[in-house]
């Protein structure tokens, strides 16, 4: 069976008045790093929580540099503004087999240095990506290709071993861009792209201005002239920024400060459920290697507790595995752990610690929520005798520690990489990174979410995936703890741009080319 998939681009009105110039005080520069260094009276001014790192496509590198990839980056596809799946460098594609996909590239596609954008740079990106050696965060949907054929310089057939059918939801993760071969190393910024905006300027520890990209596929409905990003790492600086009027729009609305913004004349608050909240752990070698701890954590955790404290019981309580909205799978992996710490303890002693030992636990001073969810695994983990010191460095700090597994065990918030359940196999295969458990792999629970990612049938499915999470409870890849309420919040002067639901929450940035303001 073929199927054709052209893509469609909406237009959005064009605003009627220019932005006006708002000056950033000196003391809230000074004080949390904002104000942009080339502010333009044009531009959306954007708040946002964290100052990006290295831009590294292929890399799974935290929500504020996912932001900044959907701002200059594009691959073959994208997100709507409704979160729907859809071609992005991509004009159409068909596949005419299972393992077979034609895709056929917008005309006269460039990158933002002006060099053409081809077949080629398709082909070189994706192998990239899809090489484990490379680093890359998105083995587990790319691992597939068996062969990438560049027909012209508009047309490449991608022939996968098995069939998947997460394959197409990958190609529009942000870190799945498509950029000139000189940026396909670990050494190289990849601030070179092909999407709605050009990286302009940027200021260490101050913000960056991003400009309209001209000869963007979609630049015609593109409203934004640019973006002066403002960085905002503490919470209420960031809130206080939008709700004073010194920027328009800021990410990541800390839970304490919902109702404040929220209630806010001429400010709209847009929060959807999606992130999930976990413990990780360091598998490599110690207490943490063995599978009776990790299980001993997962039910040492209160998590009702865990959810008060850090998000005001914005969210639910997790016991199992967040799954996509899918009736065949409604309640497959949601009670894998209870809350009970006398079973903890009975495992703990039968994995030969009864007494308990010492463990550090890291987290990072830059978010709050971190920090409370990392205080309450503490107090859980000392009730049953793992006495835990918390280690809390910034979060590039945290970054580098959880990439080189300099932890015992550490708090995530993370969102599953796609909304299939195939996501799961990031946490359990693959190169190591930030947010999954160093040194773990699993092939018995990857052959399980694999043949769940193979079946074409309903049935198939619920067996691989039951099975896969049989494995899961005692195996405890991760320890899950809660899910959270994640929120932007925009002046109403800003129109077009949409909370993406769920997982997607944090790809929203790609809304952006929906979005214009007025004042």
């Amino acid at each position: 069976m073929r199927t054709t998939f052209t893509s469609r681009l909406r237009a959005v009105a064009r605003p009627t008045a220019a932005l006006t110039a708002a000056a950033v005080a000196s003391m809230t520069l000074a004080a949390c790093g904002g104000g942009s260094s080339a502010a333009s009276t044009d531009n959306l001014r954007f708040g946002l929580s964290a100052e990006p790192v290295t831009l590294t496509t292929g890399v799974w590198q935290g929500s504020a540099t996912n932001f900044v990839m959907t701002l200059i980056h594009r691959g073959l596809m994208t997100l709507d503004e409704s979160g729907e799946l859809v071609p992005g460098l991509a004009e159409s594609f068909e596949t005419p087999d299972p393992t077979t996909y034609v895709f056929t590239l917008r005309d006269d596609l460039t990158f933002s240095d002006g060099s053409p954008l081809t077949g080629e740079n398709v082909k070189s990106s994706l192998e990239y990506y899809a090489n484990p050696d490379a680093g890359s965060t998105l083995i587990a949907g790319l691992s597939d290709i068996s062969d990438i054929t560049v027909d012209s310089d508009t047309q490449v057939t991608i022939t996968l071993a098995e069939p998947n059918n997460a394959f197409l939801e990958y190609l529009a993760v942000p870190t799945a861009a498509i950029v000139p071969e000189a940026s396909l190393n670990a050494e190289t910024p990849n601030t070179v792209g092909a999407g709605p905006f050009v990286l302009e300027d940027q200021q260490e520890g101050v913000g960056m201005t991003l400009d309209k990209f001209d000869d963007f596929y979609g630049a015609e409905d593109v409203e934004l002239e640019g973006i002066d990003v403002s960085y905002y790492a503490d919470g209420d600086a960031r809130a206080n920024a939008l709700v004073s009027g010194d920027v328009d729009m800021i990410d990541y609305v800390t839970w304490e400060n919902f109702d404040r913004v929220g209630s806010t004349d001429g400010v709209e608050l847009a929060a959807q459920p999606g992130p999930f909240q976990y413990v990780q752990f360091n598998t490599t070698e110690g207490p943490f290697a063995d599978p009776q701890v990790r299980e001993a954590v997962a039910y040492a955790i209160n998590r009702e507790n865990a959810l008060t404290a850090a998000f005001q019981s914005n969210g639910e309580e997790l016991a199992g595995v967040v799954m996509p909205d899918d009736a065949a799978l409604e309640g497959v992996g949601d009670d894998l752990w209870s809350y009970d710490p006398d079973r903890a303890q009975e495992l703990l002693a039968e994995a030969g610690y009864p007494d308990g030992f010492e463990a550090t636990l890291l987290a990072t001073s830059q978010y709050t929520f971190l920090q409370d969810t990392a205080l309450s695994v503490q107090q859980d983990l000392q009730a049953i005798g793992i006495d835990v010191t918390l280690d809390a460095p910034d979060w590039s700090g945290r970054l580098e520690k959880g990439a080189a597994g300099d932890y015992d065990l550490a708090v995530s918030g993370d969102v599953g990489i796609v909304t299939n359940p195939s996501y799961l196999l990031g946490f359990v295969e693959g190169p190591d990174n930030f947010n999954r458990s160093f040194g773990y792999s699993s092939p018995e629970i990857t052959e399980a979410l694999t043949a769940g990612l193979r079946a074409t049938d309903d049935e198939s499915r619920v067996a691989a995936y039951e099975e896969a999470f049989d494995l899961f409870a005692t195996d405890v890849p991760f320890a899950s703890i809660d899910t959270r309420d994640q929120a932007w919040a925009y002046s109403d002067d800003v129109e077009g741009f949409t909370n993406l639901s769920g997982f997607h929450t944090f790809f929203s940035g790609y809304t952006l080319v929906n979005t214009s303001i007025e004042r």
